[in-house]
């Protein structure tokens, strides 16, 4: 018997439509975000592999803050995108 091979079906146009709803409602939501927020988001969406203390270099933020600024920062983006939800 031969293996089974699984090939991932194309998207369909409807699921590109909403995929691309879905990033625009990001980015707009992150664009209303206050203070650091879109360039800590941004930065940690861009380069995972960054650690804190690249992160802190790169932002001029403290180490310490990022964590906790992420946090709040998440939880902002995560309500303005309920609050986009029709």
């Amino acid at each position: 018997m031969y293996p089974v091979t699984r090939t991932a079906a194309a998207p369909s146009a409807e699921d590109e439509a909403l995929a691309a709803e879905r990033r625009h409602a990001v980015r707009t939501a992150l664009a209303r975000l206050p203070g650091r927020c879109p360039e800590l988001l941004t930065a940690l969406a861009e380069s995972p592999e960054l650690t804190y203390h690249q992160l802190a270099a790169r932002l001029g933020i403290p180490r310490g803050s990022i964590g906790p600024t992420r946090s709040r920062c998440l939880a902002c983006l995560r309500a303005l995108l309920r609050s986009h939800q029709p």
